[in-house]
């Protein structure tokens, strides 16, 4: 069995674990929050993984089937979803009522403090336009961001069908993820403890330098492992590439935490329990998936 695909049901499995252990009813009430999360993260890995292996099976088996390219759509129609879905979110940032209505719903489940920050651009955005606030740098930054990563990654797929390496997306689309998950866990631990101050506290407070160190020095060795299992390529190519990704990730969740702050929310959606909206899930993914890809494509 192909390794992309034993670490598909490997995922899946030790996921669905977590899941099924945090059902207990005691596990359940002292952890809610980790729950969810786990719940969250089940259902987006059956939807990615279930596209992802209809996909290459129909592509690697293309003699027995009359056509092989709905099959390859529908991991194209899944990055196209997240695409209208997160599009959707910016959107309905910008727009005043839907934010305030959005604002209201995060309020209402705890996920959002009950006095909201507002900057003077915003007091003066409702006054004068009822609708719509006007786009700011910043915005307009996140939004060419994100329209850069859905089609990185529908390009990405493309490239690793025509040369057959399909662990590839895989690979770049973990490495970002374990530094998530590397990042809290370092900030948790050594958090404070070398230095006083956050990375960036004004953007983001609960992000500590030593978390951004030691967690995405964890992550690419993590990912480079997966790399060198996954792709085939060297160990140094793997751990240059996961290192990049890692970095590149802590600036995407920056510049997607800046964003949230500067229109006063503290998620982007509701949409995936404990994770928040669809951009809160792959602001990790801005900036490194559209570098790796044009890289994959000059240097491949």
């Amino acid at each position: 069995m192909a390794s992309d695909i034993v670490f598909v049901i490997a995922l899946m499995g030790v996921v669905s674990a977590v899941w099924g252990a945090l059902a207990i009813p005691r596990l359940r009430r002292r952890l809610p929050k980790i729950y969810l999360i786990a719940r969250s993260w089940w259902f987006m890995l059956a939807a990615l993984f279930g596209c992802y292996a209809i996909a290459k099976i129909a592509d690697r088996h293309a003699e027995l089937l009359t056509s092989r390219y709905p099959y390859q759509w529908l991991l194209i129609g899944f990055f196209v979803l997240i695409g209208l879905r997160g599009g959707y979110e910016i959107k309905r940032i910008w727009c005043l009522p839907s934010r305030a209505r959005l604002i209201h719903k995060l309020q209402s489940r705890g996920l959002q403090p009950s006095v909201t920050p507002t900057s003077s651009a915003d007091h003066t955005a409702s006054a004068t336009t009822p609708h719509y606030t006007h786009p700011r740098g910043l915005d307009g930054l996140l939004s060419m961001a994100f329209v850069a990563l859905i089609v990185s990654l529908i390009a990405l797929q493309q490239l690793t069908w025509q040369r057959e390496q399909y662990g590839v997306l895989l690979f770049v689309l973990f490495a970002s993820q374990f530094n998530d998950i590397a990042q809290y866990l370092c900030g948790r631990l050594l958090g404070h403890r070398l230095f006083s101050r956050g990375l960036a506290p004004r953007i983001s407070p609960n992000k500590s330098i030593e978390g951004a160190i030691f967690g995405s020095m964890c992550a690419a060795l993590l990912a480079s492992l997966l790399g060198v299992w996954l792709t085939g390529f060297e160990w140094w190519l793997c751990l240059l590439a996961a290192y990049g990704l890692a970095v590149s990730g802590i600036a995407g969740d920056l510049l997607e935490s800046a964003f949230k702050r500067q229109h006063g929310i503290k998620d982007t959606g509701t949409m995936l329990a404990g994770h928040g909206g669809v951009l809160d899930r792959i602001d990790s993914l801005l900036i490194g998936v559209p570098i790796f890809t044009v890289l994959y494509w000059l240097l491949g």
